[in-house]
């Protein structure tokens, strides 16, 4: 996914990802990602949490338009507690 937001952002076209493994999303530079530690296959909450998955949607593309610094993986707070906090490169 890095080199298509890479290719995507040489356009002029702000985007971000949504991370479940915050490392291997560092490994790949993305321009820009937030995480949310819910299980794998589950990166907007679960079924039938559609409040959750507006408000996790939403808050991304605040982020998109907040991160300034290429590579920065911003922790929305949701799912495992044992979250890894803001992250520039």
């Amino acid at each position: 996914m890095g080199l298509v937001q890479r290719a995507i952002e040489q356009e002029g076209i702000a985007t971000i990802s949504v991370t479940m493994a915050p490392d291997m999303t560092r490994r790949v530079r993305v321009p820009r990602a937030v995480y949310a530690a819910f299980p794998l296959g589950h990166p907007f909450g679960f079924p039938g949490e559609a409040f959750r998955q507006r408000e996790i949607l939403s808050r991304m593309l605040r982020e998109a338009a907040r991160i300034r610094d290429p590579g920065t993986i911003v922790d929305l707070g949701y799912g495992d507690p044992l979250r890894v906090e803001e992250v520039s490169p």
